[in-house]
């Protein structure tokens, strides 16, 4: 049951791609043998991490933070 809730979740966040746009991608390797694979979007950036030994990767998403301007 733990699999299918992490599964749910992973799809929810990754459903946070729908309808952006995606403007640069990257991986990076660790030397556990797990990697991440990060993807940039017009509205934040989306982490996935994948780990031999996960059924799902762990996905994380962190929307973009526009500075308001000051008030005059």
């Amino acid at each position: 049951m733990l699999d299918e809730q992490h599964a749910k979740e992973c799809q929810e966040q990754m459903a946070k791609l729908k309808g952006r746009k995606v403007i640069d991608c990257s991986f990076k390797a660790y030397e556990n043998n797990c990697w991440r694979f990060y993807i940039v979007t017009d509205d934040g950036e989306l982490v996935m991490t994948f780990c031999p030994d996960w059924s799902c990767p762990v996905v994380e998403h962190h929307e973009t933070h526009h500075e308001e301007d000051p008030e005059i």
